[in-house]
């Protein structure tokens, strides 16, 4: 029996993070972490949290331009969108339970208030999302559960709410994607000044919106490349213009913030802190935008996924910087994650992907007609266009 090279690393990723789960849990986390009293927040806060929100931003942001703005051409790749959010929140939320001293006491903050806190609202509204996405993509699994009596009831119940869980998404998504930049407000004179700002509220917002859509466009097209699922592939080139438009956005805003604070004269500082900041910068706005204004980028579906790539890469390089790189100097320490912190990460989010396939495998996630043997190679093909004959469509 042969056994595919991804089904073996799959497999070794959540060996590795169930034993890193039981060593988590079992014995505490001085045994599975490297944090400590200067580094409380490492890469469980950095890259579950502050990365797996800001990533699932595709979610409301399709939701919204279909059931606000009324672009019903974005309808076929919404379910999908939602689905990314929802999986990558419960992600987060998987994160959160490796991060929290005391994991089982989650439930204290529905009844013991706190209103003075960010963590709070953050709290708060994860937990409402996560209710939100759930009902969002019920549908999905609906069709698949329900008998027909029953589905049809909720069919009209779900219609008459729909408009506001989309309502509420947004401000919900819109109300913690900004407050997690408002928890490093506390860090004046500890983060690295290329970092702090006080728009940082502000700034993650802008950020998230266009790494989510980025995040979106990299799984679309993974489907039609892996899964075989029919899309038209012009969406993406029209999500990768508006990408551009908000990716120029943040960098205006990220400039203006650096200069208005008076951080512009650590750009050129010889520290390990200014080349991870140019690397952020190069892979968040210069290199995307500057690929993302041509034309033939966009339109080529393969071109457009790595050039989304760049923008994941950079938008979660943004977010270590803050949770991590920025505050070294401060902490008069040096933290690198244990293994077992890269292997409870990595499990979290393949048991994210897995799920992901495995939903548009078997729920009606995309349109039921798939993309025919002789049209796949044209999704490779460095030439390929969506006005190209044979096209995708």
């Amino acid at each position: 029996m042969r056994f595919p090279f991804w089904r073996i690393l799959v497999a070794v990723i959540f060996g590795a993070g169930l034993y890193s789960t039981w060593v988590r849990f079992a014995e505490g986390l001085a045994a599975s972490t490297y944090l400590s009293d200067r580094v409380p927040w490492g890469l469980w806060v950095g890259f579950n949290t502050l990365c797996g929100v800001g990533l699932s931003a595709g979610g409301f942001t399709i939701a919204a331009a279909v059931y606000i703005l009324g672009l019903d051409r974005y309808r076929p790749v919404m379910r999908a969108s939602i689905l990314i959010s929802f999986l990558g929140y419960l992600t987060v939320i998987a994160g959160m339970m490796y991060e929290l001293g005391l994991p089982w006491r989650i439930w204290h903050l529905m009844i013991y208030w706190n209103r003075n806190s960010v963590l709070f609202e953050v709290g708060w509204c994860v937990m409402l999302y996560t209710t939100v996405l759930t009902l969002e993509f019920a549908p999905a699994l609906a069709e698949r559960l329900l008998p027909v009596k029953l589905r049809s009831l909720f069919d009209r119940f779900h219609h008459r709410v729909l408009i506001g869980l989309v309502v509420a998404g947004i401000l919900l998504s819109s109300m913690h994607l900004s407050y997690l930049g408002g928890l490093y407000l506390m860090t004046k004179d500890k983060l690295y000044p290329l970092w702090f700002s006080t728009n940082m509220p502000s700034l993650f917002y802008l950020s998230a919106i266009p790494s989510g859509l980025a995040l979106t466009v990299m799984a679309l097209f993974l489907c039609v490349r892996s899964l075989h699922v029919r899309i038209d592939m012009s969406i993406l080139e029209e999500i990768g213009k508006a990408m551009l438009l908000l990716l120029s956005l943040f960098g205006l805003a990220r400039a203006v913030d650096i200069v208005a604070q008076g951080s512009a004269k650590y750009l050129f500082v010889m520290r390990p802190e200014t080349g991870w900041f140019w690397l952020e910068i190069a892979l968040l706005v210069i290199a995307p935008v500057a690929l993302l204004s041509r034309p033939k980028i966009r339109s080529n579906p393969l071109k457009l996924y790595f050039t989304c790539a760049l923008v994941v890469a950079g938008f979660m390089a943004y977010r270590l910087n803050v949770a991590i790189t920025g505050l070294q100097a401060s902490s008069g320490t040096y933290y690198f994650p244990k293994w077992t912190e890269f292997a409870a990460t990595f499990f979290t989010v393949t048991a994210g992907v897995v799920a992901f396939r495995e939903a548009v495998l078997r729920l009606d996630i995309f349109p039921k007609k798939v993309v025919a043997d002789e049209d796949l190679p044209m999704l490779l093909n460095p030439t390929y266009t969506t006005s190209a004959p044979g096209a995708t469509r």
